[in-house]
């Protein structure tokens, strides 16, 4: 190929090699061993011309280099002008590629290059659009970021207000349901809970897609007994296919072990979400579920959830919006079944941070099966505690009423504080209501508390402030377990509240039996213990 080059350009004059460099859109010029110009061809004479002239009138290139500098940093001083000046000129001599500008404003990046005889071949190229189109990108990304930030910010006040007026809807009804009432009574009232449990599904599945986009999705894992899991999801959906007349059953791999780390809120919430489906869109038949595991490396499995069912299938176009997101396989289907059209993308989404997939497969009038597959990590089997066994037992609520808890409600909202009132009450738990952090300050001053609730937004001072300064106080009450009561559900704020200093957390609206439990393992077995699970 070197020979061919050479051959070529001994049959091209001089004159056609200049001609060649003159057409070019770069900026050539030659120099010899003392940086003097040699040659320039025309787009060079044209974005440096002050500089050539500098030095057609006798200038050294390192004067003509001064100059540039005096030029463009008008009133720099002297030291400076210097520095810079040495800068340019090691360039000149390291052949390092440096960014400049041309007489005319334009950007340029500027390379010199060695050439036999200590000659130095210098080669500037035009950026100018190229930054330009860096700097759109650049306020894209930012306008993406802010727009990003604004959608948080504003699904996260949608959550905390939407959650307020259903922690008193579900508090009180929930409060109902433990009075005398008659048949009809309560089932109106089980209607309004399951209605509400319905809307905060809906909203979780909002936030749950939101914090996955945003990048903000945490998978949190702890020892978990997969067959455990498993069981527990069946049972909750077993009475809504026997409704139906459905048959659904559940098997196990040989392989599959008895514990692994896991994210075992998120794994059932996938479950959940395949389950639910099948046995919405069977109408005669079976639905059944099927757990694999598959060894990997270093004691892990790769662990896959197989359900299928008898129903109407699907053809190939709605197997192809399945997995996107507020896609139904059509319009009729969000009127008679219902739906976000969300949980099939957040079971994908959810298995791809947990190291697997979801997919599915059917024909129309052949049914349907969905996989669902994420990693577990190996985890030594844990032995019940006395505690654990006990965490969703009648033990709880006996060892309260003997416990006489005095507690501190702080909650500016008096729905709020009328709905915790009324679940605590029964448990003989003395209680003291304030509206805001001050108040609740001036409480513990004047009396002593065995806990406080306290409610993260409130005028005068809110919770955050609250604790930081009952936690500085240097009083006796200073160590006075608080539990944070709040309708912030995004990604993070439960670990944002307990590194304030917070003992516990919940969010709302509350159920009854998660705050007594929460109260127990923070009060009566110390905070220590592990935390009441809780999604959204």
């Amino acid at each position: 190929m070197k020979e061919r080059r050479l051959s070529i350009a001994q049959t091209l004059d001089l004159e056609t090699m200049i001609e060649a460099i003159e057409v070019l859109g770069d900026g050539i010029a030659i120099y010899d061993a003392d940086a003097r110009p040699l040659y320039a061809n025309a787009v060079t004479l044209k974005r440096f011309a002050l500089m050539y002239a500098d030095m057609d009138a006798g200038m050294s290139y390192r004067e003509a280099l001064e100059a540039v500098v005096r030029r463009h940093v008008p009133g720099a001083p002297p030291d400076e002008v210097v520095r810079l000046a040495d800068h340019f000129e090691a360039k000149f001599h390291n052949g390092e590629t440096y960014a400049s500008v041309a007489d005319d404003g334009r950007h340029v990046l500027i390379t010199f290059r060695p050439m036999s005889k200590g000659l130095k071949a210098a080669i500037s190229v035009d950026v100018t659009e190229l930054r330009k189109r860096e700097k759109e990108l650049e306020k894209a990304r930012k306008a993406a970021e802010t727009a990003s930030v604004s959608k948080s910010a504003f699904l996260a006040n949608m959550s905390h207000e939407i959650r307020t007026p259903l922690n008193g809807v579900l508090g009180m009804a929930q409060v109902l349901a433990t009075t005398n009432l008659d048949d009809q009574q309560r089932e109106y009232i089980g209607t309004i809970i399951e209605s509400g449990k319905t809307l905060m599904a809906l909203l979780n599945d909002v936030l749950d897609l939101s914090k996955i986009e945003a990048g903000k999705f945490d998978i949190i894992c702890s020892e978990t007994n997969l067959a455990h899991v498993m069981r527990r999801q069946l049972a909750l959906w077993k009475p809504r296919a026997e409704e139906k007349g459905l048959e659904l059953t559940l098997a196990f791999d040989a392989d599959l072990p008895a514990w692994a780390s896991i994210d075992a809120v998120r794994v059932q919430q996938c479950v959940s979400n395949l389950l639910s489906n099948a046995i919405k869109f069977t109408q005669t038949g079976r639905v059944e579920a099927v757990v694999n595991a598959k060894p990997l490396p270093h004691g892990a499995h790769m662990i896959e959830v197989i359900v299928r069912d008898t129903g109407a299938g699907m053809d190939a176009e709605t197997l192809g919006r399945l997995f996107k997101p507020f896609a139904q396989a059509d319009e009729s289907i969000q009127r008679s079944h219902g739906g976000t059209g969300l949980g099939l993308s957040i079971t994908r989404r959810l298995a791809e941070l947990m190291g697997g997939t979801a997919s599915a497969t059917s024909e129309p009038g052949r049914g349907s099966t969905f996989r669902f597959s994420f990693r577990a990590s190996p985890a030594n089997p844990r032995v019940a505690t006395p505690s654990m066994a006990t965490s969703d037992s009648a033990d709880i609520r006996d060892l309260l009423k003997q416990s006489n808890l005095r507690v501190l409600l702080v909650d500016d909202h008096p729905i709020n504080r009328q709905v915790a009132s009324l679940f605590l009450r029964p448990f003989n738990m003395r209680i003291v209501e304030a509206v805001n952090g001050a108040e609740a300050i001036a409480a513990l001053e004047r009396e002593t508390f065995d806990l406080v609730l306290l409610d993260m937004h409130m005028p005068v001072m809110d919770g955050p402030t609250a604790i930081a300064k009952i936690r500085a106080s240097g009083q006796p009450w200073a160590k006075t377990p608080v539990i944070a009561l709040t309708a912030d559900a995004m990604s993070g704020d439960r670990e944002r509240y307990l590194a304030l200093g917070m003992d516990g957390y919940l969010s709302k609206p509350l159920a009854e039996r998660e705050l007594l439990s929460e109260i127990s393992r923070v009060r009566l077995r110390g905070p220590e213990a592990e935390p009441v699970a809780k999604a959204g």
